[in-house]
């Protein structure tokens, strides 16, 4: 039974947080304009603020947020303007010979991006009721469950922007790379929809 968990939860960890979402557009942009090498910053702050998301769910905030139904209401304004604002900073960014270091999205962006991500809400809260280990000692449930989850965090986070890399390398002219901004401008504006609905 422990180990038919453990390969469900890897299974639903690892198809959560490699589809498309917020957090993936970002990381698919990031990587298009500078690469891997210089993507440490952005993903620490992706990987920490997730696991602070993961051991609040862990922690039993989602009956907090059944408790009081207009936490919701407010979590999705706050979600829908950030994530508003990361649409218009992607579109904006064209090509690595059109950007400087003022424009990157780094490490508090991609922190507190996750607090307004719906679907790492959704990950986590969804996570946390499914498949939240029960040792005797809550601590380390919560600790086995943040950590299983993170760690398959990171080779999806790093495949996002080798993907968007390699896009980089296929397209060379500023109106390919104009056409994949509005693109992402409107996965990103999808994303903002699909969260009131």
């Amino acid at each position: 039974m422990i180990g038919y968990n453990l390969t469900g939860y890897l299974i639903f960890a690892f198809v959560t947080t490699i589809t498309p979402g917020p957090i993936n557009y970002m990381l698919f942009s990031y990587g298009r304009n500078y690469g891997l090498r210089d993507s440490g910053k952005l993903m620490a702050g992706i990987f920490l603020g997730f696991m602070v998301l993961l051991y609040l769910s862990g922690y039993s905030i989602a009956g907090l947020i059944t408790k009081h139904p207009a936490m919701e209401f407010y979590f999705k304004i706050a979600s829908s303007l950030w994530l508003l604002y990361l649409a218009v900073i992607l579109s904006k960014i064209n090509s690595v010979d059109t950007v400087d270091s003022g424009s990157r999205i780094g490490f508090f962006a991609g922190f507190f991006m996750q607090f307004v991500n719906p679907k790492a809400w959704i990950m986590a809260i969804g996570g946390a009721s499914a498949f939240l280990p029960h040792f005797d000692n809550i601590h380390l449930s919560v600790f086995v469950f943040s950590m299983i989850f993170g760690m398959v965090g990171i080779p999806c986070m790093i495949l996002w922007i080798l993907f968007g890399d390699w896009i980089a390398k296929l397209l060379k002219s500023a109106e390919a790379h104009l056409i994949l901004g509005i693109v992402l401008f409107c996965l990103m504006i999808i994303s903002i929809v699909m969260i009131w609905i």
